[in-house]
């Protein structure tokens, strides 16, 4: 398969992960605002989507990188750009696995009132956990996300060869 294939898969599935982990991040400053019980209800209602959507496009944008990284190798200030957009999806990836699989599991036991007697407890530093989370895995997202546009612009192969120039007889 063609490097234009790949850069577009790349870049395609790096787009959505970033538009998913961003909108995490606009999110955040007025969720942790919420109480429980609205926390809780949103978190229930909103982000099952996210989870099908999210889970095959990162992985599959690691997957293009991985791939693009390999037939780009040669291309030197490209490769290292779309390695560092390769580190920095997966580094988001493995940041979800750490920080936000833990919280979803702990509110996945928020379900219906009355609520855990830990709740005043471990639901603020659940929430802190999930929010901060998912803006290191979009920060990182954004970082990569920019890196893979750059090694497109300063890949060098993609410009025209020159062939010599024409000298006028005279």
């Amino acid at each position: 398969m063609s490097v234009k294939i790949w850069r577009f898969a790349s870049i395609y599935l790096t787009a959505i992960t970033l538009s998913l982990t961003f909108s995490h991040l606009l999110e955040m400053p007025r969720k942790l605002a919420w109480g429980p019980e609205l926390y809780r209800d949103v978190q229930h209602t909103l982000y099952l989507y996210f989870a099908i959507v999210g889970a095959p496009a990162e992985s599959g944008a690691i997957l293009c990188l991985a791939v693009l990284c390999f037939l780009i190798r040669r291309r030197r200030r490209s490769f290292w750009l779309t390695l560092i957009a390769s580190i920095c999806v997966a580094t988001g990836l493995v940041v979800w696995f750490v920080l936000v699989s833990p919280a979803n599991h702990q509110m996945s036991q928020w379900t219906t009132p009355p609520l855990p007697e830990t709740w005043p407890d471990t639901w603020l530093d659940t929430r802190r956990q999930w929010e901060f989370g998912h803006a290191v895995s979009a920060v990182l997202d954004l970082i990569g996300f920019g890196a893979l546009i750059a090694s497109v612009l300063f890949d060098n192969s993609l410009e025209p060869v020159k062939t010599g120039s024409i000298r006028a007889n005279g």
